[in-house]
């Protein structure tokens, strides 16, 4: 399969693979929202977020590590992927037995840090023994490509946890209902990604010297990372109480799927930068992919985030209650922040696949240093708002260091003039969403009008000259493996091949 192709053929797998997940997340914090309240949200929160980010520790970096050096080595030598699998295993295990351990130990401590019953800790310590081998082996068929399995392995885990939670809920357990659920789904799923022939000797031999040269520097990342995207929460319950937290959740969860969304296609890209970052010859290549996907990063993200932010109290409302009505005030400053974070994150995820670890993780233990003094202070002043401001700062910051360092190693093109034009088309049908927002009464209303904007937005593109030449080749793609839609898209691949405005290769 040609790059371009397995580019694409990553992308639809991971596309699908967050449209899944997008979905049953949010039925997941959908039911949550409506039957728990603020204070029991937040300890859910809390406590998701919490195990998380200890499951983050306890992978030592590995997964990241390993889903750059398994696409080298299957073009250098393939004998030594069960080598780099094996050795990698062993320290994982060690840190995660101490960590369960410390934490069965403290657990009565930890329960009064974070302002939840004891039971909570209990649980999460399951969670945490569940995750970590789901996210191992995870990596392993991300780096080797078998995105269909990845996807259909967090399908799995993602309709058990709402299953078995909303049942759970159902029976009268609370707020322990989606803990157990949360824990449970991944528990049973990571049997499917468990293949114990990547423990099998094959005379093979991998140092640990190798491993750690990208896992040390990917430990890091991962860690401050996931301070990055899960403290918030945590730092909310500790400093405020969980009804902050719950209120939070709600607008942070609502805007940051923007950032996600970009994080879809930069995912795709990974690999396949890991494997040309090999030859040094194809740093043209590399920076044209980067390029290629931030300018449909954009053009999918700035009007989706225009339609959220008008609609923003109708989106608190249609995924919770009256209640969480005050997470729209955030929407301002998180959706910004959302984008800025996506964008960095495309960045300093290439920055490590073209082999500068040390660099990519400089830049995210400054922003989180930045980000852990900013928050801590605006909390205790402006509760969440300090919170939102302060992340919001962060962003800014992390794009801005990323953006400085990648273009020190790739010629990264921002496409201005196609960005110019997915503004001009994103105001217009911000106007017109605008003049029909006092004639919107529900939720229906609101998902035609939203529909409608996005056709309108893609239609206005036309006239600007916006479409190019890859954009026919990725509909062609689409349009041979999905036979659903061929007949769909082959309509408007021949428009556009027909039409004079667009721009040729």
């Amino acid at each position: 399969m040609k790059i371009g192709e397995k580019i694409i053929s990553n992308t639809v797998y991971l596309f699908l693979d967050w449209i899944i997940v997008a979905i049953f997340s949010f039925v997941f914090w959908f039911f949550l929202g409506k039957t728990l309240m603020k204070q029991e949200l937040g300890i859910v929160s809390t406590m998701i977020n919490f195990v998380a980010l200890l499951s983050w520790i306890s992978l030592l970096g590995t997964t990241l590590a390993i889903q750059k050096l398994i696409p080298e080595f299957k073009n250098k030598n393939a004998k030594k992927l069960h080598a780099l699998i094996r050795i990698s295993i062993k320290p994982v295990l060690i840190i995660l037995t101490v960590i369960l351990l410390a934490m069965f130990i403290f657990s009565n401590q930890l329960s009064t840090i974070l302002k939840v019953p004891h039971e909570g800790i209990l649980i999460s310590i399951f969670s945490i023994f569940a995750i970590v081998p789901f996210t191992f082996f995870g990596s392993i068929l991300y780096g080797l490509q078998n995105m269909k399995k990845y996807f259909l392995t967090d399908f799995f885990q993602v309709f058990l946890r709402v299953l078995i939670s909303v049942f759970l809920i159902i029976l009268g357990l609370k707020f322990y209902g989606p803990l157990i659920g949360f824990g449970l789904g991944y528990f049973i799923v990571s049997f499917m990604r468990i293949d114990l022939k990547y423990f099998k000797n094959n005379n093979s031999y991998f140092s640990y010297k190798e491993l750690f040269y990208y896992a040390s520097p990917a430990f890091i990342l991962t860690i401050t990372s996931s301070i990055i995207t899960n403290s918030q929460y945590i730092i909310l319950t500790i400093l405020k109480n969980p009804g902050v937290t719950g209120i939070f959740t709600i607008a942070f969860l609502l805007t940051s799927f923007i950032g996600i969304m970009i994080n879809v296609l930069t995912s795709a890209m990974f690999p396949i930068i890991s494997g040309l970052s090999v030859n040094r010859k194809m740093k043209s290549k590399e920076s044209y992919l980067i390029t290629l996907v931030l300018r449909y990063s954009l053009t999918i993200i700035i009007p989706i985030s225009v339609i959220l932010l008008i609609f923003s109290n109708w989106a608190v409302l249609s995924f919770s209650s009256v209640e969480y009505i005050s997470a729209s005030t955030y929407f301002p400053i998180l959706i910004p922040a959302a984008i800025l974070f996506g964008i960095g994150s495309m960045f300093n995820s290439n920055l490590y696949a073209i082999g500068k670890p040390n660099i990519s993780r400089n830049i995210l233990v400054a922003t989180t240093m930045l980000f852990l003094t900013t928050s801590i202070l605006a909390v205790q002043y402006f509760s969440a708002f300090g919170m939102s401001f302060a992340y919001l700062t962060s962003m800014f910051f992390y794009f801005t260091l990323n953006l400085i360092y990648i273009r020190k190693f790739l010629a990264i093109r921002f496409f201005t003039a196609d960005i110019l034009k997915n503004l001009l088309s994103s105001v217009f049908i911000g106007l017109f969403l605008l003049f029909l927002y006092p004639l919107i009464h529900n939720i229906i209303i609101v998902a035609i009008v939203s529909l409608s904007s996005i056709i309108i937005y893609f239609l206005l593109l036309l006239p600007l000259k916006f479409y190019r030449f890859e954009d026919i080749k990725i509909l062609e793609f689409f349009a041979k493996r999905i036979p659903a839609l061929n007949k769909f898209l082959s309509m408007i691949i021949n428009f556009l091949k027909k039409n004079l405005y667009i721009v040729k290769k």
